[in-house]
């Protein structure tokens, strides 16, 4: 799991402590327990993502936050140990009191994973802050990040060559500005520039890195390199040729299979929310995204959807329904207000930002519409859930339906399919998110949805 004796011993050495030797005897403890089982599994997978990450440390000052991880290993074995031990009365009456000291030893295990950001952060910056001008060429190999990342390290002089001194702009948001580039090697790129001296930029550009780099998904975006010099931050990730999602369901695009087949906007959503459930359910560790727009699914070559902007994505901590977040007032109708009004992020946060995207498909407005109000006569805001979900709940998702892929009023049979992925929306959009269908559901009725335009050839 964590690539041979030689991690190990790197591990070691930086930490202070034989990690993965302990997660080692953790494992074997876990498997051997006959006590609080459940409890004993979990901790084991908590342990796990420790491992996967722990072989990522290079430099001895990132590693200095995991001080007394030692001491926690230690207990996390010695509790597991415990439940080897003694018969079925001894376990009765002994269960309820460790299944608090398992709460409690999880939690520890949770600030550490919760510090990786930070630590790549801290790792990342002062490694490319050391490249001198005699960098490596661009694209080469020897100033990589540990496996599993296949970045690079580039210098602000070869990413102004290959942007061509930024001079296309992809897309514009409040973090930075993205460009186009070429790498030496013709590899097209998109380049991530955050704004200097932006509050948060660096931790903004840590979090990024130390989320997306491990990642491998065909709907999420390829990390393909970074650059930190002299203040300045840069994302290098693959570049998406038809542009976002946002572009073409609102007019900065040409008219194109997105706006002009339902098909094909069912498969975008139906990619996106693989990639979602890709972070809750798959990744290691477990990742919240935080920041699901149509802007953030880019379309390739051919129209697959890839989920970029991970900036405000998060490691979701083991054993917890929601944790804390700087919230954000929501001034662009993707959040959720749950989110919003308690200031703690958990899955089902995604889960709603993707259902608005649902009806940005649906309806091909943006996430706030402006609409006519007739006691004081002038155009109003309003969020696309407010203006969208009355109908769709009323059964009238033909009012609000997008004309441009179906001119003609659609007959019964083929509103279904489309009426499937309403529904799906609006359960998304309740108010509380443990009321929401995990993303898994979602990804269940948009394949049913699809699955049933492709049996209807002349939909």
């Amino acid at each position: 799991m964590w690539g041979g004796l030689a991690n190990a011993a790197t591990v070691a050495q930086l930490t202070g402590v034989d990690a993965l030797g302990l997660i080692s005897k953790i494992r074997q403890a876990a498997r051997t327990a006959r006590q609080n089982r459940r409890d004993c599994e979990h901790l084991a997978r908590r342990v796990d993502m420790l491992a996967e990450l722990l072989p990522s440390l290079r430099d001895p000052e990132a590693a200095r936050p995991l001080a007394g991880l030692g001491d926690t290993l230690s207990e996390a074995h010695d509790l597991l140990v415990s439940c080897q031990a003694g018969g079925r009365v001894y376990q009765f009456v002994t269960a309820s009191r460790k299944a608090e000291r398992f709460r409690d030893v999880e939690r520890k295990i949770d600030s550490y994973l919760l510090l990786f950001p930070v630590i790549s952060h801290i790792g990342i910056t002062r490694r490319l802050d050391g490249i001198s001008s005699s960098a490596p060429p661009l694209g080469s190999n020897t100033s990589r990040m540990p496996e599993p990342a296949a970045d690079e390290e580039f210098t602000m002089a070869e990413i102004t060559v290959a942007t061509n001194n930024f001079a296309v702009v992809l897309g514009d948001g409040d973090s930075g500005t993205v460009y186009k580039g070429k790498l030496h090697d013709g590899r097209d790129v998109a380049v991530k520039r955050l704004r200097p001296g932006r509050r948060g930029a660096d931790d903004a550009f840590g979090t990024e890195l130390a989320i997306l780099s491990p990642l491998r998904h065909d709907h999420i975006v390829r990390l393909l390199g970074r650059c930190a010099e002299d203040g300045e931050r840069v994302v290098v990730t693959q570049y998406m040729s038809n542009g976002s999602l946002h572009d073409h369901l609102h007019g900065r695009r040409p008219p194109s299979p997105v706006t002009a087949s339902w098909k094909t906007r069912v498969q975008v959503l139906l990619g996106a929310a693989r990639a979602v459930e890709h972070l809750h359910r798959h990744a290691v560790p477990l990742v919240i995204h935080g920041s699901v727009t149509s802007s953030h699914i880019l379309l390739g070559d051919t129209w697959s959807p890839r989920l970029s902007g991970f900036g405000a994505s998060l490691w979701r901590a083991a054993g917890v329904e929601s944790q804390p977040v700087a919230v954000v007032a929501d001034a662009y109708g993707y959040g959720d207000p749950e989110l919003c009004s308690t200031g703690r992020i958990k899955p089902a946060s995604d889960v709603y930002s993707l259902a608005v995207v649902m009806l940005e498909v649906l309806t091909g407005n943006p996430p706030v519409v402006t609409v006519w109000e007739e006691g004081s006569r002038t155009m109003v805001p309003m969020t696309l859930v407010s203006f969208a979900l009355p109908s769709i709940q009323a059964g009238r998702l033909v009012d609000v339906l997008d004309r441009r892929p179906a001119p003609e009023p659609m007959t019964t049979w083929q509103l279904e399919p489309l009426q499937l992925v309403a529904n799906t929306a609006a359960r998304c959009l309740w108010l509380h998110g443990d009321n929401r269908p995990t993303i898994s559901d979602v990804v269940a009725n948009l394949e049913q949805a699809l699955e049933l335009i492709c049996r209807r050839v002349h939909f």
